[in-house]
């Protein structure tokens, strides 16, 4: 019976310890400035795009040489007006139709990781726009140089998924297609050292 005992104390003991190791292990990371976000559509006049530089985010990565190993958490926030096309009369619409007043930031929250390769990450996570929360899922690539992580992926949604209507101009003879296009190329640099590989 004590035999027993210490064996499972042991267990526990064994366990415990690779649990702190692999919390020890994790990086965090943050969005390093610069990132390249991007949003792009069609309209009945021509194409359009609009970037934001204005991004923050934050993950807990854990890299095994140049791979990613596991990740455990991502967040992307954008703010909204950060959104800019090099027209103020685009912006300004874009923005009102995503009700940046009352909703001024985009996010992303990651919630599940689905498959790690050596250069893809297939991720599900929550995706809010205008107030709206979707589930979406992401292939997204990377590379690893050092302690910087380089993502490089799109996704496609609908303005109508967010329950928004599609911007109008010009007394509305100018609409704006339904489908959007989120592009991101952004790197995440270690912002705290590994304590324990």
């Amino acid at each position: 019976m004590l035999v027993k005992r210490n064996l499972i104390l042991i267990a526990i003991a064994s366990l415990f310890l690779v649990f702190t190791n692999l919390l020890q292990a994790q990086d965090k990371f943050g969005l390093t400035p610069g990132a390249d976000l991007k949003v792009s559509g069609t309209s009945t006049l021509h194409d359009w795009e609009m970037t934001s530089k204005g991004a923050a985010g934050d993950a807990k990565i854990v890299l095994n040489g140049n791979q990613i190993e596991s990740l455990s958490a991502l967040k992307v926030v954008l703010a909204v007006q950060s959104l800019k096309s090099g027209k103020n009369q685009m912006d300004g619409i874009a923005h009102e139709t995503l009700k940046s007043d009352k909703y001024p930031e985009i996010r992303f929250e990651l919630t599940e990781v689905k498959q790690i390769t050596a250069n893809t990450v297939k991720a599900a996570g929550n995706l809010t726009i205008a107030g709206t929360t979707r589930p979406v899922l992401m292939d997204v690539n990377y590379t690893v140089n050092g302690k910087n992580i380089s993502f490089t992926g799109a996704k496609d949604i609908k303005f109508t998924d967010f329950k928004v209507d599609p911007p109008k101009a010009m007394f509305g003879t100018i609409k704006t297609g339904d489908e959007l296009r989120l592009s991101l190329n952004a790197s995440f640099k270690s912002v705290s050292p590994q304590v324990n590989q």
